[in-house]
């Protein structure tokens, strides 16, 4: 089973802000998680220019994430002691968007995410050019960013979209419903978000795709919530200088993790492990 799913998450902002506040705040939260510890890490292999044939120019990065305390207990259960991190190689072809995310300990595992942005309301029904038997797979769901959730207090007050008042816009506060109240003057765009997410194995795919679904809306819902509440930090800062925060922050990540004795990757004996753990997950059915 392969889940299609189409997020559709607003923000007031212009495509151009969100532009410049999706990178800033990427290299942002990659140096808050270090911070935070708690199994989290992250390695930016790669983070260079690009002129991708097909998507035009924009930047690639390549990174690993290391997820050993990140996951739930039951998934936990079936992972080896170290060496658990997924690769993402990202294409940010602005305003088109092309991450796909690995899992080296399980071959099949894959997401896909596939990202238009927008200076609209979320309206356009294809964007992503499906063909029908695509469409008939794709579920699409509307993220409000200022809905409250049952998860929302990852960080503290200063991303609470709910009393967040920019200075340098005066845009905010943001109640639930929003979208249907803003004026006219204010600017929305819209990022299509579709998730494609492939995990094959037997007895596993239901529960762990149902994870990853919800890991996935969860990480927009604060993304976005988070891009609009530190808009005053890069308002006024051009894509030179968000490069060169990138850059700073991203080394500075790397770094830490490998001091706080992160693995650069699974070893012959972590993928031996897996490989058994793979062959008796039919036993180990939870679904």
């Amino acid at each position: 089973m392969t889940i299609v799913k189409e997020f559709r998450i607003c923000c007031p902002t212009s495509v151009e802000e969100y532009r410049r506040g999706q990178r800033y705040t990427t290299a942002r939260i990659s140096k808050m998680e270090v911070k935070e510890g708690n199994g989290a890490g992250v390695e930016v292999i790669e983070n260079r220019p690009v002129d991708h044939p097909e998507w035009g120019p924009g930047q690639y990065t390549r990174k690993r994430f290391h997820i050993e305390k990140r996951v739930p207990s039951w998934l936990r259960y079936l992972l080896p002691k170290s060496g658990s991190a997924i690769c993402e190689e990202s294409y940010n072809c602005f305003p088109y968007t092309h991450t796909t995310v690995t899992f080296p300990l399980f071959a099949k595992f894959k997401i896909t995410i596939q990202t238009w942005h927008v200076d609209d309301r979320g309206q356009q029904e294809n964007i992503h050019k499906l063909d029908g038997k695509m469409l008939k797979k794709r579920e699409v769901e509307y993220v409000d960013i200022a809905a409250k959730r049952p998860d929302q207090a990852l960080y503290s007050n200063e991303s609470d979209i709910n009393t967040f008042v920019s200075k340098e816009t005066g845009r905010g506060p943001l109640q639930e419903g929003w979208l249907k109240r803003v004026d006219a003057k204010t600017p929305v765009m819209c990022a299509y978000k579709l998730v494609t997410i492939e995990f094959p194995y037997f007895g596993l795919t239901k529960r762990v795709e149902g994870f990853l679904e919800g890991y996935e809306r969860n990480l927009f819902y604060t993304a976005t919530r988070q891009l609009f509440c530190w808009i005053d930090e890069y308002f006024g800062m051009s894509m030179a200088d968000i490069e060169e925060y990138e850059n700073a922050t991203f080394a500075e990540a790397t770094e830490q993790t490998k001091l706080h004795g992160k693995y650069s990757g699974p070893s012959e004996s972590t993928l031996s492990e897996t490989s058994t753990l793979q062959e008796e997950s039919p036993s180990q059915d939870s679904d």
